[in-house]
């Protein structure tokens, strides 16, 4: 049976400053093209943090857009691929390499780098980025017509990713609940694009940085790297060296037309009775802390990895 890829989300809050998108701009795609080298790479998505949903005024302190008040700024970068193995070969391989690009972004760095890897448990995302999304509820005439492509703009839409630790032993709960709420919603919230529950499976200690005492205290701007190690040795590994967060953390990856899309949706589990009775008892009764939500504009992808998903 084939599986989906695995995705690995390297984290970090940056300094909000007009310095910091330029360094982005002019490193990160020298990142994503050494990234590429590697033949398990399938894609990317770069992602800056606009804002936060406040699921009914539960964050007082945080809006929808807060590009200009937000500081520091959240940043995700997911890679896809095609095993763990290969997430980990690439930084074994073009270590030295990425060391160097990544070690020229230190200083506008607050947080992080911190790169858990998730399994995607289901998705239904859109396979095609380049157009509005085709509802799935188009009517009665469409019935006899061939399906078409789901697709989705490449840069204006807006992801939310929601982040949920689940209880020990009620996972598949959890799933279940999710996958309810998000098929709700799909079909009902305008501006839904599409849904993913990514499980984390581990943490990639390279990718982290968090190299062995010797690399970790080595003073080099990146022209004399140390070698390629962490405490977990000196090769790469076939699974996530660093173990899987606990309780189990979940993150709820959903694309929207755009935040007030989100945000009109997403608050449908507080004010639509049939919703609310399923995120309730298929979500929140299955948390030990959450959810919480993250919105972010994608900067650069290679979105063709969507073509390998198959759930």
């Amino acid at each position: 049976m084939a599986e989906n890829p695995v995705i690995a989300i390297n984290m970090s809050k940056v300094t909000n400053t007009p310095e910091s998108y330029e360094k982005m701009n002019r490193i990160g795609p020298k990142v994503c093209i050494t990234t590429a080298k590697h033949p398990g790479f399938l894609g990317f998505e770069q992602l800056i943090q606009t804002g936060i949903h406040p699921m009914g005024g539960r964050y007082g302190g945080g809006a929808l857009d807060m590009r200009e008040t937000l500081n520091p700024i959240g940043m995700f970068q997911y890679t896809v691929w095609k095993d763990v193995k290969s997430h980990e070969e690439m930084h074994y391989e073009q270590f030295d390499t990425i060391y160097e690009l990544c070690g020229a972004c230190l200083d506008m760095l607050v947080e992080g780098p911190w790169e858990p890897l998730y399994e995607i448990r289901s998705a239904d995302l859109p396979t095609v980025l380049g157009m509005t999304d085709i509802p799935h509820t188009l009517g009665a005439s469409f019935a006899n017509q061939q399906p078409v492509p789901k697709v989705a703009l490449a840069s204006q839409r807006s992801v939310v990713v929601g982040d949920h630790w689940v209880m020990d032993g009620h996972e598949e709960a959890f799933e279940e609940g999710a996958r309810q709420t998000l098929e709700w919603l799909r079909q009902r919230a305008p501006g839904m694009i599409g849904w993913m529950i990514l499980k984390q499976i581990g943490v990639s200690a390279i990718g982290s940085f968090q190299l062995d005492p010797e690399g970790a205290t080595k003073a080099t701007l990146g022209a004399n790297p140390p070698r390629y190690a962490t405490n977990y040795g000196t090769a790469p590994t076939e699974n996530p060296p660093i173990p899987a967060q606990t309780p189990t953390q979940y993150f709820v990856h959903m694309e929207w037309e755009s935040p007030e899309h989100a945000h009109q949706g997403l608050g449908k589990a507080l004010v639509n009775y049939e919703l609310l009775q399923i995120h309730n008892n298929g979500v929140l009764a299955h948390l030990d802390r959450g959810p919480y939500y993250m919105i972010f504009a994608p900067m650069m992808e290679e979105g063709t990895w969507r073509e390998h998903l198959v759930t």
